[in-house]
């Protein structure tokens, strides 16, 4: 049965990934405009949220809470896929790689470049605390919603 918890998850995880993404601006490069970053980030943030975590609500609270932390990192890793793209295909219009094979390893190195930026204790006690912080409250909403609903 289709509840409201998936909405729910989605609209939390975008709004916790953009506010991340706006942390992880300084870390990649003070200086650097980021441009739609955020929103980028909230966009995956909003998918991963409907599609993984929203599923996997209302099981245990122990379950709960590991699947909001897996979740903040599952939007961090698919963020950095999405935005090695965009770079990937900047580099090979500026003939940074004369085949194939060098723009996929580039790919993997991108990757590991813009997650290894995040490697900042701080930074990544903020990703594990939005991600408990949210599957307590999704865990609180689906009992709340069950309980309605059992009631009727």
């Amino acid at each position: 049965m289709f509840t409201l918890i998936r909405p729910v998850a989605a609209i939390l995880l975008a709004i916790f990934a953009f506010y991340a993404a706006r942390a992880y601006e300084p870390l990649y490069d003070p200086e650097a405009n980021m441009g739609s970053f955020a929103v980028w980030t909230a966009g995956v943030g909003f998918v991963t949220g409907w599609v993984f975590l929203g599923g996997r609500i209302g099981r245990s609270w122990w379950f709960t809470l590991y699947m909001g932390v897996q979740a903040v990192a599952m939007t961090a890793i698919g963020t950095a896929m999405l935005m090695a793209i965009r770079e990937v295909f900047i580099l090979g219009y500026r003939r940074r790689y004369p085949e194939v094979m060098d723009a996929l390893t580039g790919y993997f190195e991108i990757i590991v470049g813009w997650l290894g930026k995040a490697m900042v204790q701080d930074y990544l006690i903020m990703l594990a605390a939005g991600g408990l912080v949210i599957g307590f409250l999704l865990q609180v909403v689906h009992l709340g919603m069950e309980r309605r609903r059992n009631e009727r």
